[in-house]
């Protein structure tokens, strides 16, 4: 009996070492396999950012030299009434009421604060809104108030907006 136990003794012990011959580098194989493969993830994610980063950038500073363009403009108030006109007639958009005020200058800017009143549907309205920024001028929407027209069907918006410019001799 002792003989039979120590007999089976020695094959699991034997089993234990072969098991562990074939496991351990196989089990260390696995594990370097998945940190390079984590690593070779993080280097392509890094890549990717990278590649993001620069393509944002290069947006931004052909952004940046737009609105530098827009800000240099020197725009008078009735060249910006007719290319507000040319936009609404452009996206179908009936402007109802206008009201334009000189700001004060600030740091080298002025504005030219403006509040129109639109009506059209809702598709024209928002291609109007979108083709503000194909101006030559750097205008900002402050606030936009929709509502229904009493008369018709369509909508009425009311567009509160500031048209910067940079002041002459001024430059940042």
């Amino acid at each position: 009996m002792r003989a039979s136990i120590a007999g089976l003794m020695v094959s699991v012990l034997l089993l234990v070492i072969v098991g562990l011959v074939y496991w351990w580098p196989a089990r260390n194989a696995a594990e370097n396999l998945g940190a390079r493969i984590d690593d070779r993830r993080r280097e392509i994610a890094n890549a990717d950012f990278n590649a993001r980063l620069a393509q944002a950038s290069a947006h931004a500073v052909l952004q940046v030299a737009q609105i530098e363009k827009k800000l240099d403009a020197s725009v008078t108030q009735a060249v910006l009434v007719q290319n507000l006109e040319a936009l609404a007639r452009r996206h179908n958009v009936k402007i109802i009421s206008e009201a334009y005020e000189d700001g004060k200058p600030i740091d080298g800017y002025s504005s030219l604060v403006h509040e129109l009143t639109l009506q059209a549907g809702y598709p024209e309205l928002r291609s109007f809104i979108a083709g503000l920024q194909g101006l030559p001028t750097f205008t900002v929407v402050q606030g936009a108030v929709f509502g229904r027209s009493s008369t018709s069907i369509a909508i009425r918006l009311q567009l509160d907006m500031i048209t910067y410019r940079r002041t002459a001799g001024s430059q940042t």
